[in-house]
């Protein structure tokens, strides 16, 4: 592993704009439009991109504590979104089922059915919800493996080589990474990595137990599934690649620097595959920088792309040829921040947030050449989405 620092525009003093003219403010709309000040949805969004070429989105509903889905129709002036109830809501009866939608991601199988993926917070479950004949339908993913049932924390879908969902989770109960896979009529789960105890060298401090599997992403490429998740005991992005059940583990980032000093690296991964190439933004929390590995299972180079505080979380990555880029969230401005790579040089932009506090769970697509982000705006508690050039 080799460790090399970007080079920053900005940290360099030299004069960059911010991203003025790179968001199209005519594509900016609630999915729910005027939501109100009562209304909060948005959060734990997932965004995909329809047969039809059209930006569809799930997201958890705060309100209702339920799981909800738009699809966008763009036009050249600007775009509309129908709002669809997937889980969660109160039937006619008017009874709450409970508190459904967190962890959300969302996945189009090749026939065109929109898969999400969830938390059941009341039940500790992870579920999903497939819309097939005009109407919403579900149940349990997974359960875990605890005493009792918590899992479905940083649940992430795609489909398989066979054309079937999978998708993985963190059971915090078991405190290990989960993969559970569609086999036609139900989904079957299992235990990916358990991980392992972190044995610090000084022998007064304490071991601390295996925990590993949050903030997990799965992406897959040829048949083949890759899977970027943080090892909370030992500080560090793991990998695991295969199919099925059988997959081979690695440590991408360990923490080390050269000089000995260990960070505490992996949270918010985000994972594209291109060309056999793997890519990986993730944050540094102890350092609360960006960084970026590339490479394949056993040989990375790690950059460190923004160096200002309380950078790098929310990553939502992208490549574009041989050339990566990424939305993340400045915890200092509250805003979305943009990150792309140009030979040696990474530049860094500010997408959006001066009047608002957006760039939570960011996400992003392209669509007929035009790249979109996505993200949660606190602010306004609804869905920020824009053209960005």
């Amino acid at each position: 592993m080799r460790t090399t620092t970007g080079l920053l525009l900005v940290g360099l003093g030299l004069t960059q704009q911010a991203c003025k003219g790179c968001k199209d403010e005519s594509m900016v709309k609630p999915v729910v439009d005027d939501p109100g000040p009562v209304h909060d949805v948005g959060s734990w969004l997932s965004m995909e991109v329809s047969p039809e070429e059209r930006p569809a989105i799930s997201y958890y509903d705060r309100t209702s504590g339920a799981l909800g889905y738009a699809l966008g129709t763009i036009s050249s002036s600007g775009v509309t979104w129908v709002r669809e109830e997937a889980d969660g809501y109160p039937d006619s009866s008017g009874l709450d089922p409970g508190d459904y939608g967190r962890y959300s991601s969302l996945a189009f199988a090749a026939d065109g059915t929109p898969w999400i993926v969830y938390q059941d917070t009341t039940n500790g479950t992870l579920k999903y919800a497939r819309k097939a004949d005009g109407g919403w339908s579900g149940g349990i993913a997974d359960t875990g493996s605890g005493s009792s049932s918590d899992a479905g924390y940083w649940a992430s879908l795609a489909i398989d080589g066979s054309g079937n969902p999978v998708a993985v989770h963190y059971d915090q109960g078991g405190q290990s990474l989960r993969i559970t896979r569609w086999n036609g009529s139900a989904f079957t789960g299992a235990v990916i990595d358990e991980g392992g105890d972190y044995v610090p060298t000084d022998t007064a401090a304490d071991t601390v137990p295996a925990n590993v599997g949050e903030y997990a992403k799965i992406a897959v490429d040829g048949g083949t599934e890759y899977i970027a998740y943080y090892d909370r005991a030992n500080g560090a992005l793991k990998l695991a690649v295969g199919s099925g059940t059988s997959f081979d583990i690695s440590v991408v980032d360990d923490g080390m620097s050269g000089d000995g000093v260990h960070s505490n690296v992996g949270q918010w991964p985000d994972i594209v595959v291109s060309g056999g190439d793997v890519y990986i933004a993730y944050h540094d929390a102890t350092q609360k920088q960006l960084r970026i590995a590339s490479g394949r299972p056993g040989s990375f180079d790690i950059e460190v792309v923004d160096t200002a505080p309380y950078t790098g979380s929310d990553t939502a990555l992208f490549v574009e040829g041989s050339t990566p880029g990424v939305f993340y969230f400045d915890g200092v401005q509250n805003n979305q921040k943009l990150a792309r790579k140009d030979g040696a040089v990474w530049s860094i932009d500010t997408v959006t947030g001066d009047t608002s506090a957006r760039g939570y769970h960011n996400e992003t697509v392209s669509i007929g050449g035009v790249r979109y982000s996505a993200c949660y705006d606190y602010t306004t508690r609804a869905v920020w989405f824009s053209a960005v050039q």
